[in-house]
């Protein structure tokens, strides 16, 4: 025990010191984050110790935690808007977004990798190996990419995130790899590929990643682009449309009266809102007439050049030298910032200048019409006059990372409108193509992998069993081999390789009905003087050589010779007269004496004959070779070298 909480646990709890060191000035995800790497980092000390329940106890709120992570991420949003995420976010902790929840998405499939592979522990049938491995890859990538990311989505965590990563991969290989010793070949075989395939899937979901990242922007840039045209064409649009005004008063002979010009200013107050006062404006820069009342009724009378100075310069235009003049963004009268536009009006009898019509834009108006087109939380819309703001329209939440700052000419003014949309905007109308890449493509290098160690692991059990068989197979032949030998031991003399006494009476057995029947006893002369003076090797050889002639003899004949004991040998011949069994008996001898065998005295080899025959009557074996052995005996007692036949041939009792 003292060896199993050693260094390795150390590498489990690592991550949690890791990131319990940056945790108070951590953003607002590392809280969440840190929760998931605590419990995958208790996942792992506890399968060091061997304790699978607090494991899986571990394990699987990590892995449900991470699924509704990833669900967040694939799901599109017809199923479930970013705005319902939020929500739910919500009522976690007031005004939390759905980001602050969720580990950036490389993070996420790290951890449910190293999650899944605690379950699995070191089965490599389960793709343990390719869990781990693939982990390792998405480690990789998170130090890869940027971070943080350039775009909407994030990809990859701090430093500390990646360390407590790697601790955790680290331990996990350190506790696996000596359990896959044995099955290192199907692994390897199976790994490869099914790696290769995880990493092509991370560089094609990158490359999306880059894509849906490029068109977003590419939105965002058609957006601003919209929305200054149309900001410029608004202003090109009330300019023309007040040069028409101010020509209309050429034609008469005095200043406008009041109620001729309330109604045709209002004509062009209703096109444009924005249009804070129309003014008609005499030479001395006094304000005769003004629309819209009420708010605009105190400036009657009021003159521009003291109250007013920095349009003086653009209102002088107008007056002395009959040119339309234009103010840079200055602060109005009426308390925001705008410009104005001064319009001479010239009689059209003498070319007289009469005054001048004053044209107000606020500025923050007029943005605000503009804004109006587009909701609050797809985007937040600024007008800037150089670094000044003029006007700002936000989302009520984050802001994207991303904006465009398209450039509007007004007359020889210049402005900027920005336009940085919305986080929860972009999330929603992300893409979520790359993901399901992803997310498929790393399950499809998972059932690589375990179709590929599946047949490896078959492959070697069907050769093993081929293995198995012809091994069997081998040991069925010997066995049977080593039974027919014993079998014909059990039956034969290993010496001679005749029948055997056993042998002998079964196939005396096998004739017994057969009539004529006649047995022949063998006996080598003087065989222990042989043994005695020339040695037990040169006996066993006339014995076996007597058996072969003994069975060339009787076989042609069809009997059978067989060694009876010692240096005794017996034969049956079935059919055969007593006539028959003495002559084979002579061809026995005579082959025996050109056999040229000789005895201790130089003298050859002889053999004594008994034969028995049975012509009648019901076989008796003990009787019939009695009968024979007396024969012998009688072969013997007169000389040897000699055959007797039996005293009675019809009745070996007699």
């Amino acid at each position: 025990m003292k060896h199993r909480l050693g260094a390795l646990p150390l590498s489990a709890v690592a991550p949690l010191v890791a990131l319990a060191g940056l945790l108070p000035a951590a953003p607002p995800g590392t809280g969440a984050n840190l929760i998931l790497i605590g419990l995958t980092a208790a996942g792992q000390l506890a399968w060091h110790l061997r304790r699978l329940r607090l494991v899986r106890l571990a394990a699987w709120p990590a892995l449900a935690w991470l699924a509704l992570g990833l669900c967040s991420y694939l799901l599109p949003e017809d199923w479930v808007p970013q705005a319902g995420w939020n929500r739910w976010a919500e009522h976690l902790v007031a005004g939390s977004h759905v980001d602050d929840w969720r580990p950036p998405l490389l993070t996420l499939m790290c951890l449910s990798l190293l999650n899944l592979s605690l379950l699995t522990r070191t089965r490599a049938n389960l793709g343990a190996p390719l869990l781990m491995g693939t982990a390792g890859l998405a480690l990789l990538a998170q130090l890869l990419v940027p971070h943080p990311s350039p775009g909407p989505l994030a990809l990859s965590a701090g430093g500390a995130m990646l360390a407590a990563q790697a601790c955790l991969l680290l331990a996990q290989l350190v506790d696996s790899l000596g359990g896959w010793r044995t099955s290192r070949l199907s692994i390897l075989r199976a790994l490869w590929p099914s790696l290769l395939l995880a990493a092509l899937t991370l560089t094609l979901w990158y490359q999306q990643h880059q894509a849906t990242d490029r068109r977003q922007q590419q939105e965002i840039a058609d957006l601003g682009q919209r929305l200054a045209h149309r900001l410029s064409a608004e202003i090109d649009d009330h300019l023309a449309a007040m040069r028409r005004f101010a020509a209309s008063w050429h034609w008469m002979n005095g200043p406008p009266s009041a109620d001729q010009w309330a109604y045709q200013a209002e004509l062009y107050h209703r096109d444009f809102p924005y249009l804070l006062n129309i003014a008609f404006i005499d030479p001395q820069s006094r304000i005769l007439r003004v629309h819209p009342p009420p708010d605009n009724t105190a400036l009657l009378g009021t003159r521009l050049f003291e109250a007013q100075p920095e349009g003086r310069e653009a209102l002088g235009t107008a007056l002395h030298e009959g040119v339309t003049g234009q103010t840079r963004v200055i602060e109005l009268l009426q308390g925001q910032p705008g410009m104005i536009h001064y319009l001479p009006v010239t009689r059209a009898r003498d070319g007289r200048i009469r005054g001048a019509v004053g044209v107000v834009i606020g500025l923050r108006d007029l943005a605000d019409t503009l804004f109006r087109q587009v909701t609050p939380d797809t985007a937040a819309l600024t007008l800037l006059d150089g670094e000044r703001l003029l006007a700002y329209q936000g989302p009520a939440r984050r802001t994207g990372p991303w904006h465009h700052a398209a450039p509007l000419m007004l007359d020889e003014l210049s402005l900027t409108l920005v336009t940085r949309p919305g986080l929860d905007t972009l999330l929603a109308r992300r893409s979520r193509l790359p993901v399901v890449t992803l997310a498929v493509g790393l399950t499809l290098a998972y059932l690589l992998y375990l179709a590929l160690f599946a047949r490896r692991h078959l492959q070697r059990q069907h050769h093993e069993t081929r293995r198995s068989n012809r091994e069997l197979r081998r040991e069925v032949r010997n066995r049977a081999r080593l039974q027919r030998e014993v079998e014909w031991l059990a039956t034969h003399d290993e010496l001679t390789r005749l029948p055997n006494r056993r042998r002998f009476m079964q196939v005396l057995e096998e004739h017994a009905g057969i009539r004529p029947l006649s047995v022949l006893l063998c006996d080598i002369d003087h065989f222990k003087l042989i043994n005695d003076r020339l040695g037990h090797l040169v006996g066993d050889r006339y014995l076996a050589e007597l058996g072969r002639l003994g069975q060339e003899a009787f076989d042609a004949v069809g009997g059978t010779f067989a060694r009876f004991g010692g240096e005794e040998f017996v034969a049956c011949l079935p059919g055969s007269s007593v006539e028959d069994a003495e002559a084979a008996a002579r061809r026995l001898q005579e082959a025996l004496a050109e056999a040229r065998l000789p005895h201790q005295d130089g003298a050859p080899l002889t053999l004594s004959i008994g034969i028995a025959t049975l012509e009648e009557g019901a076989l008796e074996p003990d009787e019939l070779l009695q009968a024979a052995d007396d024969a012998l005996y009688r072969a013997k007692s007169l000389g040897r070298d000699r055959i007797e036949l039996a005293a009675g041939p019809h009745d070996p009792s007699s």
